[in-house]
């Protein structure tokens, strides 16, 4: 297996890619769908039938890549976890950028599980090779100090020290805008699948700033009650309330932020972050090639083999 090309798979809680990583392959090739590891676990109680669901759903998902039968399969992700295809034990930290501390098993011929990251009182499945990967993407330009932050469902505060995560907190961002809109009081005063309205969102910044969080939230429903707002632009307040929440505990410090997001939560942050007084400090990064690059670290340290 000694070789520079491998498949790269994001298992998480939701969603499942596939990618195959090939120098010289002549167009990028992925497969994705919905068959993330809940899904998966609800379908099939643990042990032997739920491993026998995630080796089948694997199957199927390389005969539609359609890549060459030989290469390695690299997972990282929820797959290692008590709900996945097999649970590993967390790497502790510090947790060195070189990828050397990490954990993974061989789970099949040619499939590598990776597993996560601990602390004392956190976890992460999956941030951390992304944490790999835009470490390795930024080189010598790496900061001595600095936080990256992985903004999703459960948004992850990665603190990095000499080429080491040395600590990191989970803020439950993304989870929370969904409960709220879909779930709470504020669903009929917001409208998830809205466009985003620019000026909404630096209002409720500002918002997370004037007041408590648990009062800046209602502020979306007397937003619409009071002044009459539509749900488009109270939908983009909301986010600008949890965003502006998330990064304030940054304003009093002078690490360096990375923010590493798609369009349009990259913008997002740095409208957040230029209302915080963050400045310069805070700049962001493209999320998306991020875990397949973190892979690429870890499969070269075990191999020795150079990946382009």
């Amino acid at each position: 297996m000694q070789t520079t090309a491998f498949i790269a798979c994001d298992w998480g809680t939701s969603n499942f890619r596939l990618r195959l990583i090939e120098p010289a392959a002549p167009e990028k090739r992925e497969f994705r769908s919905d068959d993330g590891v809940a899904k998966l676990a609800a379908s099939a109680p643990a042990g032997p039938e739920r491993s026998a669901l995630f080796r089948a759903t694997l199957a199927r998902a390389l005969e539609q890549l359609n890549a060459p039968a030989e290469l390695p399969v690299l997972i990282s992700g929820m797959a290692s976890s008590s709900i996945g295809w097999k649970e590993l034990p967390y790497a502790t930290l510090p947790f060195p950028l070189n990828g050397q501390a990490a954990i993974r098993e061989q789970i099949e011929s040619r499939v590598w599980l990776i597993s996560g990251l601990r602390s004392d009182r956190d976890v992460m499945r999956g941030e951390e090779t992304q944490a790999l990967g835009l470490a390795a993407s930024l080189g010598e330009q790496l900061p001595k100090r600095a936080v990256f932050i992985l903004p999703g469902t459960h948004s992850k505060h990665v603190e990095i020290d000499a080429g080491a995560v040395v600590s990191f907190r989970t803020q439950m961002v993304g989870e929370l805008f969904d409960l709220l809109t879909r779930h709470s009081v504020l669903r009929h005063s917001t409208a998830p699948a809205s466009a985003p309205d620019d000026g909404a969102f630096v209002e409720g910044v500002a918002e997370s700033q004037r007041s408590p969080l648990l009062a800046g939230l209602f502020r979306v429903r007397t937003r619409q009650v009071l002044d009459g707002l539509p749900a488009a632009s109270n939908t983009s307040f909301l986010s600008g309330v949890l965003i502006g929440a998330e990064l304030a505990g940054w304003r009093d410090t002078d690490v360096t932020i990375i923010v590493a997001a798609d369009e349009p939560m990259r913008q997002w942050y740095r409208m957040a972050g230029e209302n915080l007084g963050l400045g310069a400090r805070l700049t962001t990064a493209e999320a998306e090639p991020l875990s397949a690059l973190g892979q690429a670290v870890l499969w070269r340290k075990w191999t020795g083999v150079e990946t382009n």
